[in-house]
């Protein structure tokens, strides 16, 4: 078991980072979740958080746990269609494997090195190189936040948004824009370059060649595609925990939690985020009534259904390729 240990650990760990920055990213991430249970235990009446918790529909849960899975295998497809190495097809099984294993890595390591780790197990995976596959995935997150413009447009025509959601509009708009500007110039040649050209030259043009399906319009239309689907799996997640702990799940209010959480988690610098998400889950509650005991339930349990089915995937998919490595 040490052996497996230690090859599960090498591949958890992004060697490029030096054990001290990664103690110092490690003592703000704790710093950022002893904070939020100060507040916590400061502002909250805990009995009625454990009521709130306890009341909670085990049903509803599952389905917004499963609703979840849906998700992450759409962000797989989404990712996936803008995963266009020449000459090499690219399974969306091998996506969501390392996507996972990502996700489950960032629940422990804080600052989004489980970003480098998806890259780093997709590249191996399918024989392409890190740099490439850290290009595409940089194009998979403008097309996922300029996914979030029609969705948020259509949220603004049927109720007021808050101020905050009309400042996070403003925000993903000129980040999308800014995003999509730099794609289009960053672009490979037709033809691609010379990936294969040795120091910073060859670096930079097996980046730009990651960005391959900026030249492909199908490829950004199916991954747009998905994305709309998966931000409609991720408003089921958060109606299902709702009413999972009784609260109002209004199609508006399901959206705008969406919405808030998305932002928080644009910088995650805590283990699993821990704290900044559940700030921004119970926000919308807040602009709406509810206490803060049920608030901070709901915003519990909707971080839960999100974290459980990427740990358990993620943690078998790491336990495999950690025994293929000892192997």
């Amino acid at each position: 078991m040490s052996g497996l240990w230690k090859a599960l650990r090498a591949l958890a760990v992004p060697p490029e980072e030096s054990p001290g920055h990664r103690r110092a990213l490690r003592l703000v991430g704790l710093a950022i979740v002893v904070a939020f249970a100060a507040f916590g235990v400061a502002e909250v009446d805990l009995r009625r958080l454990g009521a709130s918790l306890a009341s909670a529909s085990p049903a509803l849960l599952l389905a917004a746990a499963l609703a979840n899975v849906a998700n992450l295998v759409f962000h797989a497809f989404r990712w996936a269609a803008v995963v266009r190495p020449p000459g090499v097809r690219v399974r969306a099984v091998d996506v969501l494997a390392a996507m996972t294993a990502g996700f489950a890595v960032g629940i422990a390591v804080p600052a989004r090195a489980g970003d480098l780790v998806r890259a780093h197990l997709l590249a191996r995976r399918a024989g392409l190189s890190a740099s490439f596959v850290l290009a595409s995935a940089a194009l998979d997150y403008v097309v996922g936040t300029a996914s979030l413009l029609p969705l948020v447009a259509l949220l603004a025509v049927a109720i007021p948004l808050p101020s905050w959601a009309r400042d996070a509009l403003a925000f993903t708009a000129v980040a999308s824009a800014g995003g999509a500007v730099a794609l289009f110039f960053l672009r490979p040649p037709r033809g691609g370059g010379d990936t294969g050209a040795p120091g910073l030259a060859g670096l930079l043009a097996r980046l730009r060649s990651g960005l391959s399906a900026v030249r492909e319009p199908g490829a950004l239309a199916r991954s747009l595609a998905w994305a709309l689907t998966g931000w409609g799996a991720e408003l089921a997640v958060a109606w299902a925990a709702l009413t999972a702990v009784g609260l109002p799940a209004t199609l508006g209010l399901s959206a705008l939690v969406v919405l808030a959480t998305a932002a928080a988690n644009a910088i995650s610098v805590s283990p699993g985020n821990a704290g900044p998400f559940e700030l921004a889950a119970m926000l919308p509650l807040a602009g709406v009534g509810v206490p803060p005991e049920p608030a901070l339930a709901f915003a519990l349990l909707f971080h839960l259904v999100h974290l459980a089915p990427a740990a358990v995937m993620g943690g078998w998919v790491l336990v495999r390729e950690a025994a293929r490595v000892r192997a």
